[in-house]
Order: structure tokens, then sequence, then C-alpha cells
């Protein structure tokens, strides 16, 4: 097997340095002192390798069981030179295919994926980008072109739906291989404004429903990124310079937005979620609909089609086609919210609360 090469490679190479250790023992031993350490080495090292120097030791021939000796030393000596090039080859051949091999089955597994999120660029930024999806249980297609970055990723959530590309994002092949078509949406991290804005064109070109957001350094540079396609746009420094305005303001706020991601019981969000028409929810008031009872989460605001944000709503407030809520709960629960307002039949509120039990 593949994962034994190692072993194996190990295995020759300690084989064969029994052999070159032996091979001085025994011709010094058999010259009963006669010959220097250093000439049994010599010898020995062009015996096993089969050179064929001649014999440089002084009196071998008449020496009792030296050449039979010689002739042991060839047989043992060549046999663990050939297994340990055959070692070597293997290791070099099928480690090679196993790298092969695993980029085939990438490849076939992006080619499935579907409602997934393209992450152009895993630095600092698409890390944790890429941490938080993963967080939410969303599907992440990384590109970059540091492989080892991104087999880090793959191995720090083994059980994540996590499959990458290695190469330039902004090559429109690379771009191809992504499963654009049915991806819900592209992160563009890249370093640069202009080879953010060149992804951006790229996937608008390659899906067309798909939601873009694109990373922008200079400020002076977002209107040209939202009118290349993306919609939306986030500067580090902008968003930056928000929070530690916050940070001086509001510090327990911060504080509570920030254990709430990295809380370990739950992962608990402010997600939103659409109603569509054929919901159970349409038409019925947040009374009524006892969000809270049937899946354990708070409504914060609604937001109409052609209507404002309704912030901290009221019992009374209606739910209708095309609106958006949004919620505090755990994936579960708003994974649970989004089936019922996609036209899923309503949970009873005993199954319900059973189900938030831990």
């Amino acid at each position: 097997m593949i994962t034994s090469l190692p072993k194996r490679l190990l295995g020759g190479l300690v084989a064969l340095a029994v052999v070159v250790a032996g091979g001085t023992a025994g011709y010094w031993v058999i010259g009963e002192g006669r010959w220097t350490p250093m000439d049994c080495l010599y010898m020995t090292v062009i015996s096993v390798t089969t050179v064929g120097y001649g014999e440089i030791l002084t009196g071998m021939d008449q020496v009792v069981h030296a050449r039979l000796f010689t002739v042991a030393l060839l047989i043992l000596g060549t046999g663990s030179i050939v297994y340990f090039a055959s070692m070597i080859t293997a290791f070099i051949v099928e480690g090679e295919l196993q790298t092969l091999l695993k980029a085939q089955q990438l490849k076939k597994r992006i080619r499935r994926m579907k409602e997934h999120i393209v992450v152009c660029g895993a630095g600092s930024t698409g890390r944790n980008i890429i941490k938080e999806l993963v967080a939410v249980d969303v599907p992440v297609v990384a590109i970059d072109t540091n492989e080892h970055t991104l087999r880090e990723l793959v191995d720090r959530y083994p059980k994540a739906q996590i499959s990458y590309l290695v190469g330039d994002a902004t090559d429109d092949e690379i771009m191809a291989q992504a499963a654009m078509a049915t991806a819900r949406g592209v992160v563009v991290a890249l370093s640069s404004d202009k080879d953010n804005l060149y992804v951006v064109v790229s996937a608008r070109q390659l899906n067309s429903k798909a939601r873009i957001v694109a990373r922008c350094a200079e400020m002076a540079h977002v209107d040209k990124i939202k009118r290349a396609g993306a919609d939306s746009v986030v500067s580090p420094n902008f968003i930056g310079g928000v929070r530690m305005v916050s940070e001086m303001l509001r510090p327990t706020v911060v504080r509570f937005l920030d254990e709430m991601l990295r809380d370990r019981r739950a992962t608990y969000r402010i997600d939103e979620v659409s109603l569509v028409a054929g919901s159970p929810l349409i038409g019925q008031t947040l009374r009524g609909a006892k969000i809270r009872d049937r899946f354990g989460m708070s409504v914060l605001a609604l937001k109409g089609t052609d209507s404002p944000w309704q912030y901290n709503p009221t019992a009374d407030d209606v739910l209708v086609a095309g609106m958006i809520v949004v919620v505090l709960g755990s994936v579960r629960q708003v994974a649970e919210l989004r089936a019922v307002a996609a036209g899923a039949a309503m949970p009873s509120a005993v199954s319900a609360a059973s189900a938030a039990l831990p």
C-alpha cells in the first residue's frame, strides 16, 4: 500500500546499512586484523555495488573463507541495493500517482457540488472566510496558488465540505473548474484590487445569478468593482476602523458578538431567511407563526419587498411572500426555518422543542 512506502523505504535503507556494516566487520574478523577498517569498508562497498575493482585487500587469496564471504556479501548486497532502489522508485512513482489520483477525486467532487461558495484567495482574509463558512455548514471550493495552505485547511476541517483548486483565480480555466454554474456565491479575497476586479468580471460571466462579494483595499476602487458585477464590496480598512470605534464606544456589545461567534456549545449566528410563495408561514402574524416556540429563535427584524426595515417587530406584524426575516439562532434552527420558509410542512411546537434539547 502507498501508506506503507515510507516504512519500506526505511527498511531497505536499514538492510543496506546492515549489509555494509556486517561486511566491514566480517572482513576485519576473517583477516584477523591484518586489514584496516577503512580497507574493509572499501572492499565491502565495491563488492556490494559490483564496481569490480578487484581484491584490494592484500593477501586476500591466502585467507581462509575470505572469498566465500565475498560471494555471500555480493548476493546479500546486490539484493539489498535492488530492494532499496525499487523502494525509492516506488516512493517517487506512487507518491506522484497518489497526488494525481487525489487531484482527480477533487475535480470530480467539485463537479458534483451545488449551492456552494467559491472562495478566491486563501490568504489571511480568505482563511477566516473559509473558517466561518465551515462553521455554518456551507460547502466551499477554495482557489489559491499555495497548495500547502489549501491542504492545511482541508486537514484542519476533515469533516467539512471543503474542496480546493491549486491555481490562479484570474485564470479563466481555473474558475471554470470550480463549478461556477451551480455555485450560490463567490467571495473574491485576493490581495490586489486589480486581480479582484478581473475575477469579479470573470465570475459574473460564468454565473449571472451568483452573489459576488469582493474585497477592496482602496475605497476609490469600490464603485469600479461594483460596476464590474460585484453585489457587495468590503473594505478591510473601513471595517477595521468601524470595529475600533465600536471597541471604544460599545465594548460589551462587541464582546457579546465575538463570544457568540466562538461559542463551542452551538454555532449561533444572526441570519436571514427569505419567505417564498407557498410557505405555510405566509399570511400569518409573528404570534401565529410561533417562530420562537417552534424553532427556538428570536426574530430581530423584518424587511418586505417594497417596505423599510421593521426592527424589533411586534407580534402582530404579518409575514408576506418575499419578506426577509432576520433571526438569531443556531445553524440547525436556521436550516429548519429556511426549509419551512421554502414551503416545507410546519413542525409542531412539541417536536421542535424536543429537538432543541441537548
